[in-house]
């Protein structure tokens, strides 16, 4: 999310940065009625535990008959418990085929050593408070009590006026197409600059190539 002119939080008033969240009160940025919250990172962590604990005491296929209740809301057991719910960081909703996703690319970290505990320490010091498995798919995790609208709605609609929503994840490498034969390679206007992702041209002020979705200033 880059906010394109200086805006305040909806909620707060305080003036936003360049995070999903608002720094001061943690109401979502593409929420235009500021009812979306940011999940703490204590309530995070709690829903973790929670989640551990129900799968002992449910021996596994409790949790998981659970999980398929909850999943269609962007909840697992232990979320549903908290009062939490995963959504996208373009305020779009996450049903049950995202959240296994995500699931699984968090349980894919753990083949890496350590890898579960840097992708779920991460979100102590992100300021968006995501994991890195968040980050792969594209989701933030809010209190469920006002977010309801996303899953009855689907979305939160059009973003506030001078905020617009996050590219889609886009992989670090991309393959350039092949240039059909004979073409002259791309050129660049007085007013472009060059991909350093894809290697097109791009408009100078833009943040994000439209190509690739890579950042212009990374």
């Amino acid at each position: 999310m880059q906010p394109t002119t200086v805006r305040n939080c909806v909620r707060c008033q305080q003036p936003l940065g360049d995070a999903l969240f608002c720094q001061y009160c943690g109401t979502f940025v593409l929420d235009p009625e500021g009812t979306v919250v940011m999940a703490s990172r204590g309530e995070r962590i709690l829903a973790w535990l929670v989640n551990i604990v129900l799968l002992f005491l449910t021996l596994f296929i409790g949790w998981i008959i659970w999980w398929f209740i909850v999943a269609p809301k962007g909840q697992n057991p232990g979320k549903a418990i908290v009062g939490l719910r995963v959504i996208r960081t373009d305020g779009g909703a996450v049903g049950t085929g995202m959240m296994f996703v995500r699931g699984l690319v968090g349980w894919a970290a753990g083949i890496v050593p350590f890898g579960n505990i840097v992708d779920g320490a991460w979100l102590l010091w992100d300021k968006d408070a995501q994991t890195l498995h968040d980050k792969v798919v594209g989701t933030v995790v809010v209190k469920a009590k006002g977010s309801e609208k996303i899953i009855e709605a689907g979305g939160l609609g059009a973003p506030p006026a001078g905020v617009t929503p996050p590219p889609a994840y886009a992989p670090p490498v991309s393959f350039p197409a092949s240039s059909p034969s004979g073409a002259s390679p791309q050129a660049r206007g007085a007013d472009e600059v060059f991909c350093r992702n894809c290697g097109r041209a791009v408009k100078a002020d833009a943040q994000f190539c439209p190509n690739c979705g890579a950042s212009i200033a990374g």
